[in-house]
């Protein structure tokens, strides 16, 4: 009997073995997996899924600095509302998600930046709240990496709507400014792209308004605007930020 009881757990622990080496070996082999998992994990954590983007598995990593104050947005960090008033520089990069990866030179990318916790968390009634809203945002004929990133420098930021660059600020930068004693808000930077491979069709709409993005609704947002414009999330990053007065 005690024969067969060892046979068995033998049995269970080497398929459980086999199991756990097969996953990780799979991690291993398959950098796109992993990595693109540790940025959806870390929106279903923070329960911007489903609070702001559908579920979804992101194929684009998008770098955010806010480079006057040397501070980074890294996927739930916390950074005080005096460090975000300027617009962050950014970089969208496939290769930081699969090495092999490239962007598609015929892609125009859309950042979009959003509150959902206006007013609190708790009682979000203003949410969500459109901060910003950039398009027109292409590969260079040059991309300054081999992996196919786009860099996006402040003097590019600036030089909005201009011939050298086609960039296109639909919704200008609001600062990020948590009211006092609503604790940390969550501001959602959110990369589109079109949904077809025949891009989108016409100008992209402005909201209405910044709260609730126009639409009249506690909790509407990015999500809708980007069903109206056939659009869908390709990659997403965010931070914390709360007023000093709690």
């Amino acid at each position: 009997m005690h024969c067969v009881t060892l046979s068995f757990v033998v049995f269970v622990w080497t398929v459980f073995t086999k199991l756990c080496g097969a996953s990780l070996q799979y991690a291993l082999d398959d950098p796109l997996a992993s990595a693109s998992e540790s940025v959806r994990g870390a929106l279903i954590e923070a329960a911007i899924i489903p609070d702001v983007l559908d579920d979804f598995q992101p194929s684009v990593y998008v770098t955010l600095s806010y480079a006057s104050k040397h501070k980074t947005v890294d996927l739930g960090n916390k950074i005080k509302p005096k460090k975000v008033a300027s617009p962050p520089v950014f970089t969208i990069d496939a290769s930081a998600i699969a090495p092999t990866r490239t962007l598609r030179s015929n892609t125009t990318y859309t950042l979009v930046l959003s509150d959902p916790d206006a007013t609190s968390r708790a009682e979000p009634v203003m949410g969500q709240v459109c901060h910003w809203i950039i398009t027109n945002l292409t590969l260079p004929l040059q991309p300054s990496h081999s992996g196919g990133a786009l860099d996006w420098l402040s003097s590019l930021l600036f030089a909005k709507e201009s011939e050298d660059t086609g960039i296109q600020e639909i919704m200008p930068y609001l600062p990020p400014g948590p009211p006092p004693k609503t604790g940390y808000h969550r501001y959602v930077f959110v990369l589109l792209a079109p949904a077809t491979e025949e891009g989108v069709r016409g100008e992209l709409t402005k909201p209405k308004d910044r709260p609730h993005w126009g639409y009249g609704k506690v909790g509407a947002g990015v999500r809708e605007w980007a069903d109206e414009n056939g659009l869908v999330a390709v990659g997403a990053n965010f931070f914390y930020s709360k007023n000093k007065k709690q």
